[in-house]
């Protein structure tokens, strides 16, 4: 989050290490800060065989080469031969790459050789991987499951039928056999071993508890293998078969560990796990097994309007919204838990005094299976709004049948009243939020049919006393608004602020009319996420969330003005999500701190090279 890298070291929380974790031997030898909010979890790292390289594949899409040796980006090798930047790559053979991009306006796999790189006969959305000699190819298609597995080289393959959507895959280390995770419907994974020369598929393990196969994250589950062939390292959230109803559980210790799984026995004994963190993304490089460590903190904050220090209020929360009276903030809570992303998540609230200060212990005000947002009260208190992924039963994972993405209210407090559906046609749905007079709620979706990643502004007009849905509108805004991914009513009604996303970290801040109409543009900005935007009580300013060097920090622009005012300058960590307090003294907001580690667990070979090994850091990557 900060390039300052000691400002962090000095105030991030020490790890608290279980007893698997040897500290004798246990090193530290990389760490990369994010400044976004929930993408910076999904990093996928693979380490070259010979523990010179990494790469590290982005969320949001994008990846990068960095040397393990100095911690700098070689970004020449990537970009070869293709158009632009290169969208994703593996490891295959000694220094070489198959790289994902787009070559002479064709987009495919290439494998880098010169300046001309070769390309490879497999699909442009495939998860590719390659021997350790880069002479076997395999790869999945994500989107399609039932499409199976295919493995050859770079010019052929074969497709060998499996049971389950391949979430994770390695080669034995003399290429000779393929281990693949596959995740099932009923949220277990099962471990299978394809011997190529002799063609045959058997399943090793079932029954594990691993992160579910998404599409919006291939290959989540990376898989290592011993240097002599006889274990599986892979990460799971418990020794067992998953309980799915304990998925939803925002406290429950479901944190991902690295097992190690040996093939001839089928038992499995714990290798690595820390307190309340992920460690995931196993593999072996010169002898040594590597892992990545996920260690994030996120809290809510308050700072005075016109800026000044922030302080935490409430840890473990995100996402801030204040009840009418200025006395209770409600929030999200539960962790970014990677085994049961985002359906852990559920609604809390907390009591806040005059001073800005806690009045109280958090309690439950929205929970059920499957991930709840923050409640947002109606003008008059009555009710409360909140978006809702709900689903009648305890589903696996974020993306399985049978869950809703839409906006639902009930009485605000009244815990068992009957939880109203008002959309049915939602798709990533953001919070929902009351227009002064109590009569509509607004929010940001992307729109079934449509196209992904593009959010439409949505109207729902109710009957304030009984709560009936009486229209529904899609806000007609102007064509030079291109993603509405944030929005806010100003205090009269009259005028909607907009946090316009326009590709990459490019922003821009918008004031419309309440229909639609009047499209103003204010500033345009860099940002990494969902910031979020809000306006003071008197309406004369409006708060958005915006990079910093390379950090999210809050700024406020006037209404009638171009010359933004940076409100905070955190040192810790981002600030996202603001929200003005109903008196307008406070704003309320996510503070986030996050950066991924990578450790080594060294097998002895770097005992005698002479001190302790220096630790990298990056500043942030998107």
């Amino acid at each position: 989050m900060v390039r300052r890298s000691t400002f962090l070291v000095l105030f991030l929380p020490l790890l608290s290490l279980a007893t698997v974790q040897d500290t004798k031997r246990d090193v530290m030898v990389y760490e990369q800060y994010s400044n976004q909010w929930f993408e910076g979890a999904w990093t996928r790292v693979v380490i070259s065989v010979d523990a010179d390289w990494m790469l590290l594949t982005a969320f949001s899409g994008g990846v990068r080469l960095v040397s393990l040796k100095t911690g700098r980006e070689d970004r020449q090798r990537l970009s070869v031969g293709l158009d632009s930047p290169a969208e994703s790559a593996v490891f295959c053979g000694a220094g070489k790459l198959a790289v994902r991009g787009t070559r002479e306006a064709t987009r495919g796999w290439f494998l880098s050789a010169g300046q001309r790189p070769q390309t490879v006969s497999v699909p442009a959305d495939a998860e590719l991987l390659c021997s350790p000699d880069g002479k076997r190819m395999a790869y999945y298609l994500p989107k399609l499951p039932k499409a199976g597995l295919f493995v050859g080289t770079a010019e052929k393959f074969e497709n060998y039928p499996v049971q389950g959507k391949v979430s994770g895959m390695v080669f034995s280390p003399d290429g000779k056999a393929l281990y693949a995770l596959l995740y099932q419907p009923n949220g277990a994974s099962s471990l299978t071993r394809i011997t190529l020369q002799k063609p045959s598929t058997e399943t090793i393990a079932r029954g594990l508890d691993a992160i579910p196969a998404a599409d919006e994250v291939p290959g989540a589950n990376h898989l290592a293998i011993s240097p002599n062939g006889r274990s599986i390292f892979l990460a799971l959230a418990t020794d067992a078969a998953p309980d799915n109803a304990m998925r939803h559980k925002p406290d429950t210790q479901r944190w991902l560990k690295v097992y190690q799984l040996d093939l001839t026995s089928g038992k499995r004994r714990l290798v690595v796990e820390s307190d309340n963190q992920d460690n995931f993304n196993p593999g072996f490089a010169a002898g040594d097994l590597y892992w990545s460590r996920n260690v994030v903190r996120e809290s809510i904050a308050l700072l005075p309007v016109d800026g000044g220090e922030t302080k935490e209020l409430v840890p473990d929360g995100e996402l801030p919204i204040w009840s009418p009276d200025g006395r209770r903030i409600s929030y999200v809570f539960g962790g970014w838990r990677l085994a049961d992303w985002a359906i852990n998540l559920d609604a809390a609230v907390v009591d806040v005094d005059a001073h800005g200060q806690r009045a109280s212990s958090p309690r439950i005000i929205v929970s059920g299976y499957h991930e709840d947002f923050p409640a947002a009260w109606s003008p008059n208190g009555r009710w409360i709004a909140f978006h809702s992924h709900r689903s009648k039963t305890p589903v696996p994972a974020y993306d399985s049948p049978g869950s809703t993405d839409d906006v639902y209210i009930r009485l605000a407090d009244d815990l068992r009243a009957p939880e109203i559906r008002v959309t049915d046609f939602g798709w990533q749905t953001g919070p929902p939020f009351w227009s002064p007079d109590g009569r509509r709620l607004m929010f940001s979706s992307w729109v079934k049919n449509g196209q992904p990643g593009i959010y439409k502004v949505s109207l729902v007009t109710l009957d304030p006393d009984s709560g009936k849905v009486l229209r529904i509108d899609q806000l007609p805004l102007p064509p030079d608004i291109h993603s509405a991914q944030s929005t806010a009513w100003s205090p009269d009604g009259k005028e909607i602020a907009i946090e316009d996303d326009r590709g990459g970290e490019n922003r821009s801040l918008w004031i419309v009319d309440a229909d639609g109409a009047h499209g103003q543009k204010l500033v345009d900005y860099k940002g990494s996420t969902y910031g979020g935007v809000d306006w003071t009580l008197d309406g004369k300013t409006i708060i958005y969330a915006a990079l910093a060097e390379d950090r999210m920090q809050l700024f406020g622009i006037p209404r009638h003005s171009a010359s933004p005012n940076q409100l905070s300058h955190d040192l810790l960590g981002s600030l996202l999500h603001p929200r003005v307090s109903p008196d307008g003294r406070w704003v309320a907001c996510t503070l986030i701190i996050e950066s991924l580690q990578i450790w080594r667990r060294t097998s002895g070979r770097h005992e005698s090279e002479g001190g302790p090994e220096q630790f990298l850091r990056t500043p942030p990557s998107n």
